[in-house]
């Protein structure tokens, strides 16, 4: 019993940190306000299996647990990604989902945006509107960049995104796109020119470790990967 408890108190101190530290949630915004006094910060360590955990927020900055009334808070990006687990908030419901998801959010875990590559550095697509006259969000093209690598360590089970041609591209020749996962390709998109309708992609990424992105140019156009990402 005292293990279970003990395990409550941490999975507690776990999700308050997630809408504090991990997750950049603005702390007024569930419109609870509460001011904490007698924290104690600095000084306290987190080890997991044997390692020290140096918890980081998600552009890389240390940030501290601390204790509070006896129950000590720790910040549950670091802590679920040193377990191989995604973070996911979803700010209309205010839940921190650590894990599968079971498909209940309709966005992306993470935007592929927002991921580093360790090959090239992808850069942000010049235009957002493709050459049927819809508009994205976000993007990435193959203007500078041919390949991109990411590390997913088995934690995603779907990749989704939309493959288009921008608005005005006048290039007569054509270009396409591979996905590899764990050095085999698991997609080939069709052949991309000035007139083609834009693809949407939905691809089954589940226990795949490394995930590999190129454009095939063919003399042809600048293509773009729009509102990519992977889900749970």
């Amino acid at each position: 019993m005292k293990s279970q408890k003990n395990w409550k108190s941490f999975a507690a101190g776990m999700l308050t940190m997630a809408l504090i530290l991990a997750l950049g949630i603005p702390a007024l915004a569930a419109g609870n306000i509460k001011t904490l006094q007698n924290v104690t910060v600095g000084g306290i360590h987190i080890v997991i299996d044997g390692k020290e955990l140096h918890p980081t927020d998600v552009n890389g900055n240390p940030v501290d647990p601390f204790v509070y009334n006896g129950t000590t808070y720790l910040p549950i990006r670091a802590v679920a990604n040193a377990l191989g687990k995604a973070v996911s908030w979803d700010g209309p419901t205010y839940t921190v989902y650590l894990g599968n998801m079971d498909g209940q959010l309709e966005y992306p875990t993470v935007m592929l945006k927002d991921m580093t590559s360790i090959a090239e550095k992808p850069r942000a697509a010049r235009e957002l509107t493709d050459n049927y006259g819809n508009h994205y969000n976000s993007a990435i093209d193959n203007k500078d960049s041919l390949s991109f690598e990411y590390l997913l360590n088995m934690k995603y089970s779907r990749f989704k995104g939309t493959l288009y041609i921008p608005q005005g591209s006048t290039y007569d020749g054509s270009n396409y796109l591979t996905i590899e996962a764990d050095g085999r390709v698991i997609y080939t998109s069709p052949e991309m020119w000035k007139t083609s309708a834009p693809v949407d992609i939905d691809l089954d990424v589940t226990g795949y470790n490394d995930i590999k992105i190129s454009y095939r140019w063919w003399n042809g156009n600048i293509l773009c990967l729009a509102d990519a990402g992977f889900y749970q």
